[in-house]
């Protein structure tokens, strides 16, 4: 499961849903905006994930 804001998160969430597809990316506040401002953040099963830019965040997933 995925967790990004999309909002703050900085990646684009449909990006996300054609990696993992729909049904496995959940999108809202995930608390993090006031911490990272410029890097791409999110939740990929449970445990924050920041990556430098939105290429190597969905890169990340892809895995």
């Amino acid at each position: 499961m995925i967790r990004v804001c999309p909002f703050c998160s900085n990646v684009d969430v449909n990006k996300i849903k054609e990696i993992v597809g729909d049904e496995n990316v959940k999108t809202g506040c995930i608390g993090q905006c006031r911490s990272f401002k410029k890097e791409a953040v999110g939740f990929i099963d449970g445990e924050l994930v920041i990556k430098e830019n939105e290429e190597l965040f969905l890169k990340e997933i892809s895995k």
